[in-house]
């Protein structure tokens, strides 16, 4: 078999497993999360844990909403209000006078890239991938001919 006829079967196999196919979903991968817990992180610039400290946390309007201190690893963790999208959060490290240091957190933003979505592919990616393994499994089958031909030559 010449190599132009190789090629126009490849061509032809390619085209009819084109025609021959259809979007399937069985892979897809689904997430779906929920945001039950707030958790912000405190320590020093050596990577230290700023255990002990007093978090403040205001509303969108600077009204307070909770109060509490940092644990051993300088976590602290609330349940956000439903409705408010961001939160001013203080901490303070009363044992060790002059460290302070606030931050504001924003729901929105920290969602839209943590709710999965745009995790799954685009179809057209999929069927590029698809072309892709049929191109690589033709690639192995014209391989293998070339090298059951030349092995009888020889």
């Amino acid at each position: 078999m010449n190599c132009k006829k190789m090629v126009g079967i490849f061509a032809i196999f390619v085209v009819l497993s084109c025609l021959c196919t259809s979007v399937v979903s069985a892979h897809r991968l689904h997430i779906e999360s929920t945001l039950s817990e707030l958790e912000i992180e405190a320590y020093f610039g050596g990577g230290a844990p700023v255990q002990d400290a007093e978090v403040t946390v205001y509303d969108k309007g600077g009204k307070l909403y909770i109060e509490g201190t940092t644990d051993e690893e300088g976590k602290f963790r609330f349940p956000p209000k439903i409705g408010m999208e961001e939160y001013k959060v203080v901490v303070n490290a009363t044992h060790m006078p002059g460290h302070k240091g606030e931050t504001t957190i924003n729901l929105s933003q920290v969602s839209a890239g943590a709710d999965g979505a745009g995790t799954e592919m685009p179809l057209y990616s999929n069927i590029i991938a698809g072309f892709g393994y049929l191109i690589g499994i033709a690639g192995f089958a014209m391989a293998y001919v070339y090298w059951k031909r030349n092995k009888k030559e020889s």
